[in-house]
């Protein structure tokens, strides 16, 4: 199987039981790789009623066929189980080593149950897997275990969990080697509960096998050639996301539009294997408040304090924030909308001090560390707000969960009122499992660009002409048809092991994704069926969630969403990408019937219909 190491690893944490199995060709070639053969693996791996902290769910952990491979962006690795924060099974993507370190020991895919009795990390290398005691481990935040357990080990990458996954919060996530962002929903919750303190991979000697070289290096020097030309690579490298977006800071009248010089001085550019463009980072303060200080980071953008008297400080002092969320391992996203929601709380008077244990909640520097740190540890208040938007919201009342904002219990990523019900925005709400935050983008992530850009990208990443013509018309476009081509896209990105964000993505084609598969594997299709293949995998991972009871209802946009949001001295509405109308509850719920219709489910349930199933052979996984 070229691009394919050909096993299985399946680990009982309960039983200290390892096994491995064969890779189904069959399967690797329904589904591809990574989130595609974890879903077919969940259906098997995690029972219906399984809870996610109980001992019966899974962690899986899949690469793809690009994995380890010099595929320019082809670091991104899968994990899928049952989701505390939203009940669902969801697959979480991140960038790192890991991928490469998996098929180097031997390994496509991962199958972790059970649950230990004392605090263990799985080590995988090809000279042997063990699972091995965590004792000492246990209480260490996400940056010191990696440390440790590099010392130990050597050349590895490293799938920690902090204080949060430990104390099993919900709003709790994760790092590959400190920087690769991962686990949105839980994952690290489940993991605490399994007593698994971190997955450790080591570098093997294994060879991953490609059916013909020349045509990879032949297609990879296409690509690296698109990337020397791309006009805004140098200032990507030098200021990471934060020079990128640095202009809309400054438009916005964000104080960290100031901050570009110290954000570059204080910068050093960090890749995944075999990504040419470094968009991910490590800070490291030396002079001003919380120095010394380094901190690894998937981005660094949209970060905002205004608390201390200089520039220099209040970058540091956000910087720092960050490097709190990290090490204890918290969900930015999840925290600031459960902190939102107990500011509003606070202000209408249902929540009070008395309730808080004496915080006045609001977004004061302290405060927020202080809260971070609660959470972390289920302390006080903070074990509310560990529980998640709604599980908070639950947790303090009826009149307190009338005003959670949240999909499927998680925090939307995306708020159309400040932006517009785009494909993104709208990505969020059909999102089985709700495991990542937005998925609906084809590389356009600006307000008000042309229909004609749209199209272009759409071209670019595989959309058929006839749909083409479904989806455009010269002025608009219909945003449920392009989120399900999005979808699908975004599906053979994971499943391929290929990263998607914007500054690697951007170079990627349909074109080229055929020609690195065909070079890889040796299996020459079509467009339209390596497509249909990522389509294939959404419509397992919906299958799953299906399974569970998961319907249309769950689908729906919150309603906090319709009622206009306070900017400046304005009341904001939902409108939509064009800004030419008001969205309101029924054109979601006609976007949701066409959103259904495009994919071939029930108006009613949303779930695959039939004749979907048996056109995707998924006729065995019917529900």
């Amino acid at each position: 199987m070229n691009g394919y190491m050909g096993h299985i690893l399946y680990v009982d944490l309960t039983e200290s039981r390892l096994r491995t199995e064969d890779l189904d060709p069959d399967i690797a070639r329904q589904f591809i790789g990574g989130w595609g053969v974890n879903a077919r693996l969940a259906w098997d791996a995690i029972p219906v009623d399984a809870d996610p902290l109980s001992a019966e769910n899974a962690v899986i952990i899949g690469t793809g066929p690009f994995s380890g491979t010099i595929v320019p962006g082809s670091a991104e690795l899968s994990i899928t189980t049952k989701l505390p924060l939203s009940g669902g099974i969801g697959t979480g993507c991140g960038g790192g080593h890991f991928p490469l370190m998996l098929k180097s020991s031997g390994y496509d895919h991962v199958v972790i149950t059970g649950q230990s009795a004392h605090p263990v990390y799985l080590k995988i290398d090809n000279d042997g897997v063990a699972i091995l005691p965590a004792d000492d481990l246990w209480g260490k935040d996400t940056y010191e275990t990696v440390d440790l357990l590099r010392e130990r080990h050597g050349l590895c990458s490293v799938i920690p969990i902090g204080p949060a996954g430990e104390n099993r919060v919900a709003v709790s996530m994760t790092f590959i080697d400190k920087g690769g962002t991962l686990g949105f929903g839980g994952l690290p919750a489940v993991m605490g509960a399994k007593n698994l303190k971190a997955v450790v991979a080591c570098q093997g000697n294994q060879p991953l096998q490609v059916a013909d070289h020349r045509r990879l290096i032949r297609a990879v020097d296409r690509m690296i050639e698109k990337v020397r030309e791309y006009r805004l690579r140098p200032k990507l490298i030098e200021g990471g996301t934060f020079a990128m977006t640095s202009d809309w800071l400054k438009a916005m009248g964000s104080g960290s539009g100031s901050w570009e010089s110290i954000h570059i001085d204080t910068r050093q550019a960090l890749a995944c294997p075999s990504c040419p463009m470094a968009d991910k980072e490590v800070k490291r303060l030396r002079e001003g408040a919380c120095s010394p200080c380094t901190v690894y980071m998937t981005d660094f953008m949209s970060q905002d304090e205004s608390s201390a008297d200089s520039p220099l400080d209040n970058h540091n002092r956000a910087v720092n924030r960050v490097a709190v969320f990290n090490r204890q391992g918290i969900c930015r996203i999840n925290f600031n909308n459960v902190l939102n929601l107990m500011r509003s709380l606070f202000e209408k008077g249902i929540l009070t001090t008395e309730q808080t244990g004496g915080i006045e909640i609001d977004r004061d520097y302290e405060t927020v560390l202080k809260l971070i740190d609660m959470t972390a540890k289920r302390e006080g208040f903070g074990d509310i707000m560990a529980d998640g938007p709604l599980g908070a919201a639950r947790r303090l009342g009826p009149e307190a969960e009338k005003h959670a904002i949240h999909i499927k219990g998680c925090s939307p990523f995306i708020d159309p009122r400040s932006d517009s019900m785009n494909s993104m925005a709208f990505a969020q709400m059909v999102h089985p499992g709700r495991s990542n935050y937005a998925c609906g983008g084809v590389g356009i992530y600006m307000q008000e660009r042309p229909v004609s850009q749209f199209v272009h990208h759409a071209q670019r990443t595989g959309m058929s002409d006839e749909t083409i013509q479904q989806t455009f018309t010269d002025e608009l476009f219909n945003t449920p048809h392009l989120t399900k081509h999005a979808e699908d896209w975004y599906s053979l990105f994971n499943s391929l092991g290929q990263c998607h964000r914007l500054y690697i993505h951007r170079f990627h084609s349909m074109d080229s994704c055929l020609d690195f598969y065909g070079a890889i594997t040796g299996e020459e299709i079509d467009a339209a069926e390596l497509l249909e293949r990522g389509e294939r995998a959404w419509n397992m991972q919906k299958q799953l969630n299906v399974r569970l009871g998961f319907g249309r209802e769950d689908d729906a946009a919150p309603e906090e969403w319709f009622k206009p949001m306070k900017a400046a001295d304005a009341l904001v509405p939902m409108m939509d990408y064009y800004k030419q109308r008001v969205v309101n509850r029924a054109d979601t719920e006609r976007m949701l019937d066409e959103y259904y219709d495009a994919r071939g489910w029930d108006r009613d349930t949303g779930a695959p219909l039939p004749g979907k199933l048996r056109a995707l052979a998924l006729e065995n996984y019917a529900v």
